[in-house]
């Protein structure tokens, strides 16, 4: 397993010097991308911002937890845009064309190679950006933030970019099934865009679905919960347990799928 490991990160790693070079060809395109996703964080925190001149709380979190999640959710966000983003973005491409059928002959993980090929690597600046915001926000925390908990950092924020790669990719290997998933794809972000707003804002029945069903509910709130809320004892292992049975979810529907596949192509 740890030879296995060793290979899909110096993959990776060649993976991510190759689309930087690709990426720096044209640095005009990486500054404007810089500036339109900028404007997007603005619209988000001038949101809550507004929100919080009329109420003090919102169930429970003031505007101080509110800053840490929006931290939160435009770190992972980010993350993701440089991992795996574009991948998902021609995954159902990909499939059309055939061009899986190429990589499944290839000695290497083709699941790995259909996700992760393309790294954006403009995006560390969104990442550069939404870490700062993540940081200073903790250090508005009432009480301060007590920075030996920062390595929680480490651990909350891969599971909730683990939970974000497993959605996606659950919801893109519907394409083996169905060639022309382009639907499932829009309503993937008709999904996340509820996770984009603290889950306990929401009623029983919607909290069920974001939470447990389709936890994009998971990205945002629970890694928040945990840095904001030390009593709150049940958050880290929740998310670490949706973390841990996405992921498997999500990898053993890839198999069964491209099994399937195979025997219909």
């Amino acid at each position: 397993m740890w030879t296995s490991l060793k290979k899909m990160a110096a993959l990776e790693w060649a993976f991510f010097k190759l689309s930087a070079i690709g990426d720096l060809q044209v640095p005009f395109n990486l500054g404007l991308q810089f500036l339109n996703d900028i404007l997007w964080y603005l619209v988000q925190i001038v949101l809550f911002e507004a929100l919080y001149l009329h109420v003090d709380q919102l169930n429970g979190w003031g505007i101080a937890q509110m800053r840490v999640f929006l931290g939160v959710l435009f770190t992972v966000d980010a993350l993701q845009m440089i991992l795996f983003a574009h991948n998902f973005d021609v995954f159902t491409e990909k499939i059309v064309k055939r061009d899986l059928d190429l990589l499944l002959l290839r000695p290497v993980s083709a699941q790995q190679l259909m996700t992760s090929q393309k790294l954006q690597c403009g995006f560390i600046l969104n990442a550069l950006f939404a870490s700062s915001w993540l940081l200073w926000s903790l250090s508005l925390l009432p009480g301060g933030f007590p920075w030996l908990r920062s390595g929680l950092l480490l651990l909350v924020i891969p599971a909730a970019l683990s939970i974000f790669y497993s959605t996606r990719l659950i919801f893109n290997t519907v394409a083996l099934l169905i060639t022309r998933a382009e639907h499932f794809h829009e309503l993937y972000f008709t999904f996340f865009k509820m996770g984009q707003r603290p889950d306990r804002l929401y009623g029983r029945g919607i909290r069920y679905l974001i939470l447990l069903v389709i936890p994009v509910g998971m990205i945002a709130s629970f890694p928040t919960r945990v840095l904001v809320d030390p009593a709150d004892s049940l958050a880290f292992p929740a998310l670490l347990a949706v973390a841990s049975a996405s992921l498997f979810v999500a990898n053993r529907f890839w198999h069964w799928s491209v099994k399937r596949y195979m025997r219909i192509g």
